[in-house]
């Protein structure tokens, strides 16, 4: 049995902890380690933008190896990211994995866990639009409203109402850019897909004719790989189709 490691981008102790972990999994399961270790601060950058990451994924779906991460936690920004990214890996390359710190995650309950963040993200927006609706509403009507965890009085909502509003104009903003990113490059995968080819050969069509990737259009702060990959191809046709 083969086993493609992944050390996510930590400080040195973090790392070690992470081998430890992957170790006493590969060795229940009688497993040969391939080793990919990741640069800390790589672990905060997209996916598609993590060399290491990605050569651990390709390992794993050529020699038939399962990919072995120590934790969801940490591995990405956000864990539902990470569920989601090893969702897509099944769901694309039927790739097998395996956690070490909670054994009991397989494919079929990733999907429920996946499905439950996602259920849970958008409770808690709402629970929170609900919260400063409330407080506004109160405070339109002239009662005294006192914050639970200050004990405060709170006089207005003016600074959290300019936040909600400048984050739904950024998010429609940035939702705007990014369409128009899609729009260039679309002719282009959607010809290719009417001739019947997958994800894989989309992303190695547009890197042969060296076609810039959305995160190299986007002109983010930080260095990208400008790779194209299947699951930055698949992101497109899903926004495309909504």
């Amino acid at each position: 049995m083969k086993y493609g490691g992944f050390i996510f981008g930590a400080d040195e102790e973090h790392q070690k902890k992470q081998r430890k972990g992957i170790r006493a999994l590969a060795k229940a399961q009688s497993a040969e380690v391939k080793w990919f270790v990741e640069e800390q601060g790589r672990e905060r950058r997209d996916v598609e933008d993590r060399e290491e990451l990605l050569a651990c994924a390709r390992y794993c779906r050529t020699n038939n190896a399962t990919f072995a991460l120590s934790s969801l936690s940490g591995f990405t920004k956000r864990k539902w990211q990470g569920m989601t990214w090893l969702k897509h890996q099944i769901e694309m390359h039927d790739m097998a994995f395996a956690i070490a710190d909670d054994p009991t995650i397989t494919k079929g309950s990733l999907h429920v866990l996946s499905a439950a963040a996602d259920i849970q993200r958008a409770r808690i927006a709402e629970k929170s639009k609900a919260a400063l609706d409330n407080i506004k509403r109160k405070l339109d009507a002239g009662e005294e409203v006192i914050a639970k965890r200050s004990g405060k009085k709170v006089e207005k909502l003016g600074t959290h109402e300019h936040i909600r509003k400048s984050a739904k104009l950024g998010n429609k903003a940035q939702a705007e850019r990014a369409a128009e990113r899609d729009a260039q490059v679309w002719p282009m995968i959607e010809q290719y897909l009417a001739q019947g080819l997958g994800y894989n050969a989309i992303a190695r069509q547009l890197n042969i004719q060296e076609i810039p990737t959305p995160n190299d259009k986007a002109r983010y702060k930080r260095d990208t790989l400008g790779v194209w990959y299947a699951s930055t191809v698949r992101n497109i046709v899903l926004r495309r189709n909504k």
